[in-house]
């Protein structure tokens, strides 16, 4: 059994992920088509295929285990497709340069994971990401019953927390692996998520400097992590978020979207806006963000728009400012349904 759970966490988190994410990747510029980005692409291309599906069996009131088992079944076939049209592209992935800078950077990230593990952090937030989980999980219904007294739920105090699938997403992944969702999402999910969250700072260290200075990206992502080690100056820092509650949805949403939105508006302005790939890849990212947290339909949003104006301005092209509008029209669409859903 435990070969079987080691085995679906390999699956879920890095096959699917991987192959999921060379979709985008391979139309980036050759520098960017890291691993690290394939990975980040993937896993939130995945949140968001789960996103999708999970409003839709909730809106059909079907359970987790159909969830499930719908999930599991489009996640392989667009992995296969993914990867059979994407192959070729693999042998084109970048590699770090593997100098002293750069392992001293895998250092701090490798004692970042360790620090999250050996905290034991459990919050009002992780009751409700944990305890809806195991609730999800033990029962098959989504939302339904009162994790706290084991009653069916008639208020409307949830209805917040119901456009995003944060802790579904864990109770899925606790179903396919046979994980406990605490130990899955405390040890596994959250040391998952730190190294995602440090590739995307490596990786906007590539955007930040060109190949001649090259030495200093790892000084760059090595300083950004050094700050989020010792940035616990205040329970709502980003690195209280980041290392102490990287499972939880707005954890994540701080850990990985927001730094991916700021790279992905740095590679419109390196290309004045040409690749159109980036734009649809925004979309995902805000279907993704919104099953971390509902907030990212306002944060995000206003971060793109005046991001993708000032980087508008910069480069002097209206069309990136033009393509910015259908490429966050999901978010359009989630704050009609969060409406609804609070109504």
């Amino acid at each position: 059994m435990i070969a079987i759970s080691i085995l679906q966490c390999i699956l879920y988190l890095f096959v699917i992920p991987f192959c999921m994410g060379i979709t985008f990747t391979k139309h980036f510029d050759e520098k960017y088509n890291t691993v690290g980005n394939i990975l980040t692409c993937g896993f939130l291309s995945e949140l968001a295929v789960f996103q999708v599906l999970f409003l839709l069996f909730y809106k059909l009131d079907r359970n987790l285990a159909e969830l499930t088992w719908a999930s599991s079944s489009i996640l392989f076939v667009v992995s296969l497709v993914s990867i059979i049209f994407g192959f070729k592209s693999i042998k084109k992935i970048a590699l770090p340069k593997f100098d002293l800078g750069f392992l001293v950077f895998v250092l701090f990230s490798v004692y970042l994971v360790v620090m999250r593990n050996l905290q034991g952090v459990n919050d009002g937030d992780d009751s409700f990401v944990i305890g809806n989980a195991l609730t999800t999980l033990t029962t098959n219904y989504f939302y339904k019953i009162d994790y706290y007294t084991g009653k069916f739920i008639t208020s409307t105090s949830y209805s917040r927390h119901m456009i995003a699938s944060n802790s579904i997403f864990i109770a899925f992944l606790s179903k396919v692996t046979f994980i406990h969702p605490a130990i899955l999402a405390h040890r596994i999910l959250g040391s998952f998520v730190l190294i995602l969250h440090n590739a995307i700072i490596y990786n906007i260290s590539v955007l930040l400097f060109d190949d001649k200075k090259e030495k200093y990206r790892s000084v760059f992502a090595s300083f950004v992590s050094l700050m989020t080690i010792w940035d616990f100056h205040s329970y709502l820092t980003d690195s209280t978020f980041i290392l102490s509650r990287a499972w939880q949805g707005k954890a994540q949403f701080v850990a990985l979207s927001i730094p991916f939105a700021i790279m992905l508006l740095l590679m419109i302005g390196e290309n004045a806006g040409k690749k159109n790939i980036i734009y649809v890849f925004i979309a995902v990212l805000c279907t993704a963000s919104v099953s971390m947290t509902p907030a990212a339909i306002v944060l995000l949003t206003l971060s793109l728009a005046v991001g993708s104006v000032c980087v508008g301005i910069a480069v002097k092209k209206i069309g990136v400012i033009l393509k910015m509008i259908p490429a966050l029209s999901p978010m359009a669409a989630f704050a009609v349904l969060f409406y609804l859903f609070l109504k």
